[in-house]
């Protein structure tokens, strides 16, 4: 029987990012495989997710049904530091033989086990500028030497591949393509009750845009914040832009700048306090639209659950964007602030068709994208691995 371990480290961590997100994603589509599976009476691999010892009550929340665990013998606290030195003990001494997957871009020792990984961007080669620059040389040199014995590495649109193909010289068929996706159960628009509720839950009122994101240089917030504040005044009486993430790097000057232009009267609000996931659809569902003016990205998950929502949807048209966008939005230049703002001004034009319009392509384009055969993906780039 086959044995397969995935590396769950982003998936138990304390701050739950993108990144955890994605692996909590995969193991959802894995669990419904292979319950799928074994309801036909098929032989199924034994899936594993590798987390530290004292993450064992936080992982067993997420109630997978099929999907066992493996505990290293180290706190999570340990096994970070650990694995971030280059000091880490092969784990399959303590996990066993098998095929592992590391979705964290760079992978763990291993003794006598074979391996794939995970690359999610090349922001921190091909866009350092906007990165954290720790970070980046660590990625830069971590994921150079995990490729030297990496058998299959996966990604998350097709820029991202043909970046990564071209970058490390790569042949395409070791690099494969596994997205994103959005839960339909999760991202859908909400009704006007539970948006006026989560809304009075976290301080907003009135009507908003929505710029949902990380505070970073990458995401091109400040250029945002200078187009709203460019708009008519018909629209910035009567809509605030309101900004929600978590905060990222290099971000003094952003927030500089908001208060400037804060305490010259323009209404740029954030929530109240951390916006959970459970009502992140619902202010999502309460804007006028998402605008999404991006530098690059590997894949853009704020557009794609904008769109299943039903919301009107501006994005940048660069790197991964446009696969996410498909026809079901609007897509500018992210240099251009002028082209930003002529887009808003034209939603707000004619924002009753525009949002009838958005409510039937967002949630089509969406669908396009599933955790299940992403899953599937990763079942079978296991299966390649000897």
């Amino acid at each position: 029987m086959k044995k397969i371990y995935i590396d769950g480290l982003g998936l138990v961590d304390g701050h739950f990012s993108g990144v955890g997100q994605y692996i909590l994603g995969i193991l959802r589509g894995i669990d419904e495989l292979l319950s799928e599976a074994k309801y036909c009476g098929e032989e199924v691999p034994d899936v594993y997710v590798v987390i530290p010892r004292d993450t064992r009550a936080k992982y067993l929340k997420f109630a997978f049904q099929h999907i066992k665990f493996k505990l290293l013998p180290f706190s999570f606290r340990t096994t970070a530091a650990l694995w971030h030195r280059g000091k880490m003990p092969p784990i399959d001494l303590w996990c066993g033989r098998g095929t592992y997957i590391f979705p964290r871009f760079v992978s763990m020792p291993l003794l006598f086990s074979n391996y794939g990984n995970v690359i999610f961007d090349l922001s921190y080669e091909l866009h350092r500028q906007y990165s954290d620059e720790k970070n980046a040389i660590f990625l830069s040199n971590a994921v150079k030497h995990t490729l030297k014995k990496s058998k299959k590495v996966i990604t998350i649109s097709r820029n991202a591949k043909r970046e990564i193909e071209s970058f490390y010289g790569l042949p395409g068929k070791d690099v494969l393509l596994a997205t994103p996706a959005t839960d339909p159960a999760q991202f859908y628009r909400r009704s006007n009750d539970e948006i006026e509720s989560v809304k009075k839950k976290y301080g907003i009122g009135g009507d908003y845009i929505l710029a949902l994101s990380n505070l970073e240089p990458r995401k091109n917030l400040s250029t945002l914040v200078d187009v709203y504040c460019s708009l008519p005044k018909e629209i910035t009486d009567k809509t605030s832009l309101l900004l929600v993430g978590v905060s990222g790097w290099k971000t003094d000057s952003l927030f500089d700048k908001i208060l400037q232009r804060v305490n010259e009267g323009y209404n740029i609000i954030s929530p109240s306090k951390y916006v959970s996931d459970k009502d992140k659809p619902a202010i999502i569902s309460g804007a006028k639209m998402l605008v999404y003016p991006s530098h690059y990205e590997g894949f853009g998950m704020p557009p794609l659950e904008a769109l299943a929502c039903g919301v009107p949807v501006i994005s940048a048209d660069n790197s991964s964007l446009p696969e996410v966008m498909g026809k079901a939005g609007q897509m500018v230049n992210s240099t251009k602030p002028e082209d930003i703002k002529n887009a808003i001004v034209h939603y707000y034009e004619d924002i009753d068709a525009v949002t009838s319009s958005a409510r039937t392509a967002g949630p089509e384009q969406a669908r396009k994208f599933s955790w299940k055969k992403s899953a599937q993906v990763f079942l079978d780039a296991a299966k390649e691995i000897d």
